[in-house]
């Protein structure tokens, strides 16, 4: 075999070393966090297979639900919103356009 003669690249890599608190505090957290997921998730593996897909799917619909609760607010309160406005009186064309910007000219 023969060696190749001239220059060799070799990379740079940094390590991952940084000694900020902030970064030791957020993988600490995510530490934590991913132990307390293990020490709630280790008595689905346990279950048998059927009860398991079971319990997935019902924290998948939960976690839907807790998504969905923003927009059914801001529906609910959109709802409020106008039918205020429309025991206050306003017309109907006032709710459709945008009001006249005071400092344009013109």
């Amino acid at each position: 075999m023969t060696e190749t003669t001239g220059e060799v690249r070799v990379r740079n890599v940094r390590t991952r070393r940084n000694d900020s608190f902030m970064e030791s505090a957020m993988e600490f957290g995510g530490g934590v966090v991913r132990l307390g997921f293990t020490v709630f998730t280790l008595p689905l593996a346990l279950l048998p297979p059927e009860s398991r897909n079971h319990m997935r799917n019902a924290t998948k619909e939960l976690m839907y639900a807790f998504a969905s609760l923003p927009r059914d607010f801001a529906d609910i309160a959109g709802e409020a919103i106008e039918d205020w406005a429309a025991e206050k009186g306003e017309p109907a064309a006032a709710k459709t356009k945008a009001p006249k910007d005071e400092m344009a000219a013109g």
